[in-house]
């Protein structure tokens, strides 16, 4: 079942308010948007590390933010205080990023929107491929002077 340009709108509507409130209720330092847009799906937009949430139940897909380490070196010295975090720290905070803005999104929409743990990873994953029949809506914000990505595909 194809989503609707309405519940498409409302559904990315959703995933804009929850990266913007976590920025703020969690930093305490509100995030930017800048102009979000439609992308065809071949190539990904990404960063330097990436946490992907699968989206399974009356919608499918797929949501991840994408960002460089400098953004997620700069999360967990906020979060927990260290000062040159791991790979595996990255990768965690990666993943806890879009697993909260991704779950905030859930307790909006109920339980028919069900969300996967999150897979994550650096780089270009070679495996990863997105169906074509997948709307993809790009969310570029900037926080803390850092850019990152917030892509959601849906079907």
């Amino acid at each position: 079942m194809k989503t609707s340009k309405a519940d498409f709108d409302a559904t990315c509507n959703l995933f804009i308010n929850s990266v913007n409130n976590y920025f703020r209720h969690l930093t305490e330092v509100d995030s930017k948007l800048n102009v979000p847009y439609l992308k065809e799906s071949e190539g990904l937009v990404l960063k330097d590390y990436t946490g992907m949430i699968g989206i399974s139940g009356n919608r499918k897909g797929f949501v991840y933010i994408s960002a460089n380490r400098e953004m997620y070196e700069d999360l967990i010295k906020i979060f927990i205080g260290i000062d040159k975090p791991s790979d595996e720290d990255i990768l965690d905070m990666a993943g806890e990023i879009s697993n909260v803005v991704a779950g905030n999104v859930r307790a909006n929409l109920g339980a028919n929107f069900m969300i996967s743990v999150p897979v994550v990873f650096q780089g270009m994953p070679s495996q990863l491929k997105i169906p074509d029949d997948v709307s993809i809506y790009v969310i570029p914000i900037i926080w803390n002077s850092h850019e990152a990505f917030v892509v959601i595909g849906l079907q």
